[in-house]
């Protein structure tokens, strides 16, 4: 009875091939209906050239034949000399005379990497020792097309190819047909998901491969997870709880790169925040009868700026709805640099004096550049000005960003009688966005930032950057660790529980604190007391405790100030013993200048005290006092 059961469900399979995406091992003594062919790019003289070449800007048809049938792999190499040809060149399919195609896909990206050549198998696609691989079933009924479109900006010498089919005596029922699409969200939007995936009709999701680069360089990203919306509904069937663990991972990928079956993680650069994985839904095909829609947070809340693309792989019942266009081909190259979130729009510079200005769109050269333009400054005199606004602090460093290549020239940048930066120096024969050069201990007058520039000819200035030389306070009194009496993540009445510092200073008395171990008053100075406060260097346990930092602000009259604050993970700041701020989060990595606290100083001595908690990681604080018109002095000296 086991044996007939096993040779129905076989039975049943086997007209519609696509549907089964797990082979069975069991079935391979099952003699398959049909003539297995394979068609390739192979020398029809007989001798060695088993290549095609693709013009610049042409397309290629690889496999053109009529139904039914059923591919079942498709292998390609490629010999291009442009460095970005794997989102440059695309992959179409086209099923069963529909003139919109189910597949479009930069090719790296269809077999598992956009961002480069990276060796890896998987169980349906890969890149393995110079290959590309796909043995994803493509069923058909009338009729199948594949074409490789070249869209870089010189010719591919060398293409390769086969793709092996069924050819079958009769049409398949019930099936659906493979799907890929490929999108791409430059800078991520804040407060709302990305979006990688929006289908109609009926069918089912099998794959995922997410390429992802922080603008920080940082991997917080994966802390925003997948919500999947299966036929309209409002609130998400599938949740995750962290990108890494979508992909069956953990940790932010803590071990690093590999390939299983159906999920793995093909690139982790941590240097650029990149990260290359896939999670396939074999096991686990998520079915649609309406409509799919698969989106990615990009950090918790959607907090962290990310480029992010991703391929969705999907089988559906034609017709398929209508898809975005995908993006030209110069934006779908990766970043060969990042701009830092913090970088001022060029464009915004007015007051320039000198040089004839203009604003340049720069989307042909790729995505590299500030919404898409930038600055060009045309030498009119010979002395050219610029003055940059909206300074606070006194002291910056100036990081400029700007382009080589034809119709570009070199530049200094300086200020009067100071050292001069030489900016794009570097001679090449194509448009290329250049790295961030950095000019010194620039300084700051009346709330502007005046700069010269040297050049002659056309110069860009595609985006700045000004780095203030931040000046913390590095002399406190430090108290702890104090419990934090946490409950659980949500419920931590130690940051509004009153311990003994906000009732009393006295640096010479004991407390008791976590672990019943006696602590008291330690006053720490100098550059470990300042950028950053790292608490773990004097505060064990470091985990679920409240610590306590004491210093003294001495103003020469009644003035108003600002306290540039960060930390992790909550805090309160106290001004003579009245709370004047109050941050609570389950999870903050503490950084400069995260707020923004009013101060009411007033003339003499003024009591500074900092409230700080912290739960899981990092234990830090920055902390430093700008906006007083008269300067202030700041100790923990002080006997109040």
């Amino acid at each position: 009875m086991k044996r007939l059961l096993v040779g129905i469900s076989i039975i049943l399979v086997i007209p519609g091939l696509g549907q089964n995406l797990i082979p069975n091992p069991n079935s391979l003594a099952e003699l398959r209906p049909g003539k297995f062919k394979q068609v390739s790019s192979y020398d029809t003289t007989g001798g060695n050239n088993d290549r095609i070449s693709i013009p610049k800007g042409k397309s290629a048809t690889i496999f053109n034949e009529t139904g039914p049938g059923e591919i079942m792999r498709v292998w390609i190499t490629i010999d291009s000399r442009d460095p970005n040809f794997l989102r440059r060149i695309l992959i179409r399919m086209y099923w069963d005379n529909e003139t919109t195609p189910s597949v479009e896909v930069p090719v790296g990206d269809f077999f598992g990497c956009g961002f480069e050549y990276k060796h890896h198998a998987s169980q349906y696609i890969g890149m393995t020792s110079g290959g590309y691989y796909s043995y994803f079933p493509m069923p058909f009924n009338k009729w199948a097309r594949i074409e490789i479109v070249n869209e870089t900006d010189q010719e591919v010498f060398a293409f390769y190819y086969q793709v092996g089919f069924y050819k079958l005596p009769q049409p398949q029922t019930d099936i659906g047909y493979f799907h890929a699409r490929w999108n791409r969200e430059i800078k991520t939007t804040p407060n709302a998901n990305y979006v990688a995936l929006e289908a109609k009709g009926r069918g089912q999701l099998v794959g995922i491969t997410m390429n992802a680069q922080a603008y920080n360089g940082e991997l917080g990203f994966l802390e925003g997870d997948e919500m999947i919306y299966v036929d309209g509904e409002s609130t998400p069937s599938v949740q995750g709880t962290g990108l890494e663990d979508y992909f069956s991972s953990g940790w932010y990928f803590k071990d690093g790169e590999f390939a299983a079956p159906y999920h793995g993680l093909v690139l982790l650069d941590k240097k650029k925040g990149r990260v290359t994985a896939y999670h396939h839904h074999v096991p686990d095909a998520i079915p649609f009868e309406e409509s799919i829609k698969v989106t990615f947070e990009h950090g918790d809340r959607n907090r962290e700026v990310t480029d992010m693309s991703t391929v969705a792989y999907w089988y559906q019942q034609e017709p398929h709805g209508i898809q975005p266009p995908i993006l030209k081909s110069t934006m779908r190259i990766p970043l060969r640099r990042v701009l830092p979130e913090d970088v001022l729009d060029p464009t915004l510079i007015n007051n320039i004096k000198g040089a004839k200005a203009e604003i340049k769109k720069m989307t042909e050269a790729g995505a590299d550049w500030f919404k898409g333009q930038q600055l060009i400054l045309k030498k009119d005199k010979a002395l050219v000005e610029l003055e940059i606004p909206g300074a606070i602090e006194n002291i910056y460093d100036l990081e400029l960003y700007s382009t080589a290549g034809p119709g570009y020239s070199s530049f200094s940048v300086y200020q009067e009688g100071g050292e001069r930066l030489r900016v794009a120096d570097t001679v090449i024969n194509e448009i290329y966005p250049l790295p961030a050069r950095t000019l010194k201990n620039i300084k700051a007058v009346g709330g502007s930032i005046k700069l010269l520039l040297d050049f002659e000819g056309t110069i860009s200035l595609d985006a700045v950057r000004l780095v203030p030389h931040r000046e913390f306070i590095t002399d406190w009194f430090l108290i702890g660790p104090f419990s934090n009496l946490r409950e659980n993540d949500y419920k931590r009445p130690g940051l509004d529980f009153v311990f003994a510092p906000e009732k009393e200073i006295d640096l010479n008395k004991t407390y008791s604190g976590v672990n019943n171990q006696s602590i008291r008053w330690q006053q720490y100075t100098g550059g470990k007391a300042g950028y950053e406060m790292k608490l773990r260097q004097w505060i064990e346990p470091d985990e679920f405790v409240i610590t306590y930092a004491l210093t003294y602000v001495y103003s020469p009259i009644d003035q108003s100030a600002r306290l540039l604050f960060g930390s992790d993970d909550a805090a309160k700041v106290f001004l003579n013993d009245q709370e004047v701020h109050r941050f609570f989060d389950l999870f903050r990595i503490a950084v400069p200048d995260q707020d923004t606290v009013k101060l009411s100083l007033k003339k003499g001595w003024n009591k500074l005290l900092l409230k700080v908690e912290n739960n899981f990681g990092g234990y830090a604080f920055y902390a430093r006092i700008i906006g007083t018109s008269r300067e202030v002095k700041i100790t923990s000296d002080k006997t109040p």
